[in-house]
Parts: C-alpha cells; sequence; structure tokens
C-alpha cells in the first residue's frame, strides 16, 4: 500500500499544475458556471434555454455527481492498491520459495579418479558436498570432450538410487581407449530432493596424463 501511494504521490508532484487546474475547475470553475448561467435571461424566442431548475437544484445534483466520482476513484485507487499489494506479496512468496528450493538443494563436486590405459574404463567421483541427501540419481548425455569436440559418446544412461548427505559415489564409464590427452569427461545428471523436487547439473572433469 505504501508503494501505491508513492506512486500517487510521485505522479501528482510530476503534474502539479495540471493538478491545480483540475481542482480549481472542478471545485470552484463549475459552480461559477453556473452561478453565470442562472444570471443570464433568454429572451421569449430562445426560451429552450430557460432553466427549468434552480441554481440551488443544479448545485446540489453537481455535488451528488462529485460525490459518486470521489467513490469511484477511490474504489480505483483501492483495487489498484491491493493489486500492487498482491504483487508484492506473490514475490515474496516466489522468493522464499527459491530460498526454500536452493536449501534443500543438493550440491556436489566432482572429481577425476583413475583410468585403464589410455583412457578406457574412467571413474569419476561426484562428492555430495552439501547436508542434504539426493535421491534417484540419473547421469546421461555421458561424453569426452578435447578442444570443444566430442570425440566419445556414451549412449546409456546410468541410475543410483541415492547420495546421502556428505558422501560420494564412484561412477565407472565404460569408455572406449582414447589417443588424445588433455580431455574432459562431461556429463549431466539429475537427482530428486528430499521432499521429491527434481535438481538439473552439468558436470565435468578434467583428465590429463
Amino acid at each position: 500500500m505504501k508503494k501505491g501511494k508513492y506512486h500517487m504521490l510521485e505522479w501528482i508532484k510530476r503534474h502539479k499544475v495540471f493538478v491545480i487546474i483540475c481542482f480549481v475547475i472542478i471545485v470552484i470553475g463549475v459552480p461559477f458556471a453556473i452561478h453565470c448561467l442562472f444570471k443570464i435571461h433568454p429572451t421569449e424566442d430562445y426560451d429552450f434555454f430557460v432553466a427549468e431548475w434552480s441554481a440551488g437544484e443544479l448545485l446540489q445534483y453537481y455535488g451528488g455527481v462529485l460525490a459518486f466520482s470521489g467513490t469511484v476513484i477511490l474504489g480505483a485507487l483501492s483495487l489498484h492498491q491491493n493489486e500492487i499489494i498482491k504483487q508484492e506479496s506473490d514475490k515474496r512468496i516466489a522468493i522464499q520459495e527459491k530460498r526454500e528450493h536452493d536449501s534443500n538443494m543438493p550440491r556436489f563436486r566432482v572429481k577425476f579418479l583413475c583410468c585403464n590405459g589410455r583412457y578406457s574404463n574412467m571413474k569419476v567421483k561426484i562428492e555430495n558436498i552439501s547436508d542434504n541427501v539426493a535421491n534417484e540419481i540419473l547421469v546421461y548425455k555421458i561424453c569426452v570432450v578435447k578442444d570443444k569436440n566430442v570425440i566419445w559418446k556414451y549412449p546409456n544412461a546410468v541410475k543410483y538410487d541415492v547420495i546421502k548427505a556428505n558422501d560420494e559415489l564412484e561412477v565407472e564409464l565404460k569408455t572406449e581407449e582414447i589417443q588424445e590427452d588433455k580431455v574432459s569427461i562431461q556429463f549431466d545428471f539429475r537427482c530428486n530432493d528430499k521432499y521429491g523436487e527434481e535438481h538439473k547439473y552439468h558436470a565435468y572433469a578434467f583428465c590429463e596424463k
């Protein structure tokens, strides 16, 4: 609500002359015009302009119009402020949900362990360095990259049940022999946190003889 009032006050400050003119016209100008009109006495040839109302009745009607307009404007402002409050509330809820999401998100570190011969049957270690358990781990899109070029790709995905908090998991990649040096193992994996929400990661480990 404060934000809505702030915007409204800023708009009034930027359009002070316009607001003052409108205020003068509504409060003084219209009653003065009614007063002037009732001072004019049309001739008998123009009896259409003879007022059927008195000046007091017309001013009373104008006062009712002003009261109705004020009610409508206040209602519109109230709706606008409620919408701003709702947007702010939604933002706070989204921030809280993101904080909750991040606090439950497992975090990992990936290390290259060993291999056989010329980079065959590589092993990497995925360490859960958070206090959150990771369930239903799926490792996929496993490949070996050299200078941004994929030189080997594993067609299947590998599944694991769980990596406990501050625990680790060894992943054996049935890689073929690779002649190049200074390559990197890259793969994607996903897991579920303790509330069943899914998290996705892209991991890589550098390998050098």
